[in-house]
């Protein structure tokens, strides 16, 4: 028996997105953790950056450990004993919400790429439904880490009351070009592969060389150089692993992402990380004022804590300045936090003990 904790949001009728596609009736999965209280204001929302799934977490339904295992749980910094927590899979993801993978119910086959261009401002207004079924009409607080919190502004947009306390990690009001480039290479290393075949592949037959070049790219960017060299320096793999191959891997670092990046390729939908990397180097904040701080000037919240990282090379730590400072000329209660941590852009995934206290005081 699988085990699995995900619960399902079934949306009735047509969805339609910000770019004007439509999807019919399409499912979010979610998972959560504590217990809401009966007047069902303690609860905190939790986005995803693009890779991870809703199991953040584990529980008695899925004890295995989830994507923020050290941060969220009883007694941790997002205490389950105190907090109601929800974890949505995004819109166009591929464990459990509907997809590029899913079937379009107009033609019993997989959307591929007929699925609709996707804003992180749909993945918001879908999470928002999970919060409907839950019965919530508002919250203690919302997370969000690096894409999600990108998804988590864009909720606020259109919902500028739904929470009293706003925690932004390692994130930007938009993508710029150093970041927007980089995930265009990704996305053509994979739409290169000519097993890609225009979004047509099958599950039997994956672009999974154009993935693994993707992921071993985005792993190289997500963590520091500092990093890389103090964990592997110039040693050397045994020769004896490589010796049919001329151009071998050489170094550890090498074999490191190519294991690391083999991981990941069978379990990532292809489609899926197009749409969703694209969706975040569409997304503008600016673009809703005639400035960043008009952007901003609706949301209602009490508190925001923008936590950013000095070795980010995704979204660099000016990117989380430049939020705080648009907030804070709406005069809302804006602290900015800066963390050395050698990990770069993954450090709130890896990072516990810098992280943990971080946000531990957030939400105390």
């Amino acid at each position: 028996m699988v085990n699995d904790a995900r619960q399902y949001c079934y949306l009735k009728g047509p969805f339609e997105l910000k770019f004007g596609g439509v999807l019919h009736s399409p499912t979010i999965a979610f998972e959560t953790w504590g217990t809401l209280n009966a007047s069902k204001d303690n609860g905190v929302l939790i986005f995803t950056g693009l890779s991870p799934s809703a199991h953040a977490a584990s529980a008695d339904a899925d004890p295995s450990l989830g994507w923020w295992e050290d941060i969220v749980g009883p007694n941790k910094p997002i205490d389950t004993d105190q907090y109601f927590v929800i974890c949505a899979n995004s819109l166009g993801s591929c464990f459990g919400s509907t997809g590029p993978a899913s079937i379009n119910p107009k033609t019993e086959e997989p959307y591929r790429l007929e699925f609709p261009k996707l804003a992180l401002e749909d993945i918001a207004a879908t999470t928002k439904e999970v919060l409907k079924h839950l019965g919530i009409d508002s919250l203690k607080a919302v997370v969000g880490p690096s894409m999600g919190g990108m998804t988590a502004m864009g909720l606020l947009l259109k919902y500028p009351s739904i929470c009293e306390q706003l925690l932004l990690i390692s994130t930007a009001s938009a993508s710029r070009p150093f970041s927007i480039s980089l995930r265009s290479l990704q996305r053509l290393m994979i739409t290169s592969d000519p097993d890609w075949k225009s979004g047509q592949y099958t599950v039997d037959d994956l672009p999974l060389n154009g993935m693994k070049l993707a992921r071993m790219l985005g792993m190289i960017t997500y963590r520091s150089a500092a990093e890389w060299n103090q964990r592997f320096g110039r040693d050397l793999v045994p020769s004896s692993e490589n010796r049919d191959s001329f151009f071998k891997v050489d170094f550890q670092v090498e074999q490191y992402l190519h294991n690391r990046s083999n991981d990941f390729v069978g379990s990532f939908d292809p489609n899926a990380y197009l749409y969703l990397s694209r969706a975040i180097d569409l997304f503008d904040l600016g673009a809703y004022g005639e400035s960043l701080a008009d952007a901003l000037s609706g949301f209602e919240l009490d508190k925001i804590t923008i936590i950013g990282v000095d070795k980010d090379f995704i979204f660099p730590f000016d990117y989380q300045l430049e939020l705080c400072n648009a907030f804070q000329e709406n005069k809302i209660d804006c602290k900015l936090i800066q963390l050395e941590s050698v990990q770069g852009h993954d450090s709130f995934l890896v990072d516990t003990e810098n992280f943990g206290s971080a946000i531990r005081t957030f939400f105390t």
